[in-house]
């Protein structure tokens, strides 16, 4: 896939993003579940200043009944960056990585959302971002299997940190 700079290659990591979704809450059987929300989450922003009230929010919104079952519930981010500030996130709570996370916990607060981020640094796996164990009601057979990491920074809201393919490996489940 070719990847510009800026916005293009923003646009176009959400659109993988929504497409990995769409096959890991379908089962595998359908690609078209989730997609970009309008304006990158903009829309939802600007009716919250007006005192509105949208369903969509974030940069991941549903496109189907099914994709529902997760943006119901969570707020979802997108970040690809050349430099995501890796080692500053993890510890010292700081850097770009460590940004993305506060903003992306404040937005999902003000639409009583859970939030979730994903995030590709170049030449690096994707992350997926999470407060500890609220996915877990969704992942069917536990936790994914490989690295964890739990961050407890005084500087930021705890997070549990997995490779995002591993995540996609775990069957998703609409919940119980």
């Amino acid at each position: 896939m070719r990847r510009g700079g800026g916005k293009g290659k923003g646009s176009a990591y959400e659109r993988e993003v929504c497409k990995r979704l769409s096959l890991w809450v379908s089962g595998g059987k359908s690609t078209d579940l989730f997609w970009r929300s309008a304006m990158s989450g903009g829309r939802a922003t600007v009716a919250h200043r007006k005192g509105q009230k949208v369903r969509q929010s974030g940069d991941i919104t549903a496109v189907a009944p099914e994709g529902h079952a997760l943006t119901d519930f969570y707020f979802l981010e997108c970040k690809f960056y050349k430099d995501l500030d890796l080692a500053a996130f993890f510890l010292t709570g700081k850097g770009r990585l460590a940004k993305f996370w506060t903003t992306a916990v404040r937005e999902a607060k003000k639409h009583k959302k859970k939030p979730i981020l994903i995030a590709r640094q170049n030449r690096m796996p994707d992350l997926f971002l999470a407060q500890p164990l609220t996915i877990a009601h969704h992942l069917r057979g536990g936790l994914p299997k490989g690295p964890e990491i739990r961050v407890k920074h005084p500087k930021l809201d705890k997070c549990t940190v997995w490779y995002f393919d591993e995540l996609l490996k775990v069957p998703f489940t609409s919940g119980g």
